[in-house]
């Protein structure tokens, strides 16, 4: 099969709204190149690195389509198992001003999930109101904690900011 005919069968496979997110994603993470050397290096920093898997596909599946279910996607930050920053260096504001993009990767949303180290969420919004008027906060972290224990998403929160590691 060439490469055009490979791409067609991605892109049709991606378009099927009978085919499930889950389907896709093992597909992707299966059969692309560039994925599988990169989950291959991703698999050698873990390694180095002495991490633990915490999260797996499922379960990381389930969150994304959950928060669905949510008023607003809740905007998150992600620490990428290859990134060399330190925990203390990914922050997420106490008022985020945006929505998280909680799409599928290969509509350009969350990464790929065996990549993510971890996220940072904070279930806020500063909505803006005007140059003069302050934001209205809406806050949904007692609805986006709810979420994870019906999920079974283990979590650690620190100052209305929730860790779910996808390794540790």
């Amino acid at each position: 099969m060439n490469n055009i005919e490979r791409q067609k069968t991605w892109i049709d496979i991606f378009e099927d709204p009978n085919i499930s997110e889950r389907e896709k994603y093992k597909y992707y993470t299966q059969n692309d190149e560039y994925v599988l050397k990169l989950k291959e290096k991703v698999r050698q920093t873990i390694n180095q690195k002495g991490l633990v898997s915490i999260m797996n596909d499922t379960k990381w599946l389930k969150l994304q389509h959950g928060v669905q279910s949510l008023p607003f996607p809740p905007p998150y930050i992600e620490k990428l198992v290859l990134e060399e920053k330190s925990f203390e260096e990914v922050q997420i504001s106490d008022k985020p001003r945006w929505f998280g993009d909680w799409s599928p990767f290969y509509q350009e949303g969350m990464f790929l999930f065996f990549a993510i180290e971890y996220i940072k969420v904070r279930p806020c919004y500063a909505e803006h109101n005007g140059r003069l008027v302050a934001p209205t906060i809406i806050d949904e972290t007692a609805a986006f904690e709810q979420l994870l224990q019906e999920l079974h998403i283990p979590y650690e929160e620190d100052k209305g900011v929730f860790i779910i590691y996808g390794y540790k």
